[in-house]
Parts: C-alpha cells; sequence; structure tokens
C-alpha cells in the first residue's frame, strides 16, 4: 500500500478575468456581483443568489419564493431531489456557497459563479463547498472583476496546489498600415492558449 500525494486531489476550477470599467465608484462593495450578473443575464443566462436556495422552505416574498421554486424544479428535473438537499444544505448550514446559481435554458446547463473583485482570493469554506459541489457533478467558476491591464482573461487554478494555467490571454498587436503616410494601430484581441 502506498500513500498518496497532494497531487491526486487536484481541484481545478475554471476563473474568468473580466476588465472592470474605468468609473470613479463610490463604493466597490456588492459591485463584482452586480456587474458580473448583469454580463451574465446578457449572456442568456437565468441568474438567482446562490446563498439564497434555502428560499424554497423560508418563509419570503411570494413573488421571490415563486423564482427560487422554480430554480428548485430546474435542479430535481435536471440533478435529483439529493442533489437539491446538497445545494440546501450547504446553503444553510454550511455557508459558503457561490455568489450566483446561473442556467442557461439553451444549453439546459446550471454553473455555479462565486464573483471576486481582482484582489479577493477564496475562503476555506468556499473551497470545501466547491468541493462539494464539482463532487455533485455542478460545473463551478469563479469570476473576477480586474484591472483592465491584467492580460489574463481565462485561467484555470488548482485550488489545492495553486498552480494557475493560462487558457486566454488579452494582447494588443501592432499593425503596421504602409500607404502615402505610414501609420500604426492597436488591436486589442484575446489569444487563447
Amino acid at each position: 500500500m502506498r500513500q498518496t500525494t497532494i497531487l491526486e486531489f487536484e481541484l481545478p476550477i475554471l476563473t474568468v478575468y473580466i476588465p472592470i470599467r474605468k468609473y470613479p465608484y463610490k463604493r466597490r462593495q456588492g459591485l463584482a456581483e452586480l456587474q458580473l450578473r448583469k454580463r451574465l443575464e446578457k449572456q442568456g443566462w437565468q441568474v438567482w443568489r446562490g446563498g439564497f436556495v434555502h428560499a424554497i422552505a423560508a418563509d419570503v416574498y411570494p413573488a421571490v419564493k415563486k423564482r427560487y421554486v422554480q430554480l428548485a424544479e430546474l435542479i430535481v428535473e435536471l440533478y435529483g431531489d439529493k442533489a437539491l438537499d446538497l445545494l440546501c444544505y450547504l446553503c444553510t448550514v454550511h455557508h459558503g456557497m457561490p455568489d450566483l446559481v446561473c442556467y442557461n435554458p439553451a444549453l439546459k446547463q446550471f454553473k455555479f459563479v462565486e464573483c471576486k473583485l481582482g484582489h479577493e482570493g477564496l475562503s476555506d469554506r468556499q473551497v470545501v463547498t466547491i468541493q462539494r459541489l464539482k463532487e455533485a457533478g455542478f460545473t463551478v467558476e469563479v469570476h473576477k472583476l480586474v484591472e483592465e491591464c491584467t492580460k489574463t482573461r481565462k485561467a484555470e487554478i488548482d485550488l489545492r496546489t495553486k498552480e494557475k494555467r493560462i487558457l486566454e490571454k488579452a494582447m494588443t498587436l501592432t499593425r503596421f498600415i504602409y500607404t502615402k503616410k505610414p501609420r500604426v494601430e492597436r488591436i486589442r484581441t484575446v489569444i487563447t492558449a
């Protein structure tokens, strides 16, 4: 019998880096969740607050309860009753549920999104919750709002070893145009690794 190594328990997670708009914000509290929610909705995802999944059993406003009952029905339809029980448990007892629960009706796919500002990291509870969600078969991503100068756009980060594998970078390409008067254009593009 041999001893297992930490590398056998990899926990890779897709991290998406989104440039923050240049705007003099008065407060940055809740900024990541708000901007990333709007971005996901524009991409066709239905979005719910992750920390509020237990609202199906709570005494809340009827409109809120209706939305979360719809979420519960979708989860049961795609993953079964045990998945819904796990989500309610993680939400009420464990704490560390990702900020957003997203469903794409066209793809019939769920994903959980943890929203962070560029300098913020995941807490220990969030790491454990992400591990439990991935073991249950859910897709989990971390979306970070970063300064525009950050070149990385997508990376896979192992939460155990902290190793980062870059998947996409934003590059500025220079193109020289030769006509009567030569000029230089800068082109912003995304390079996939």
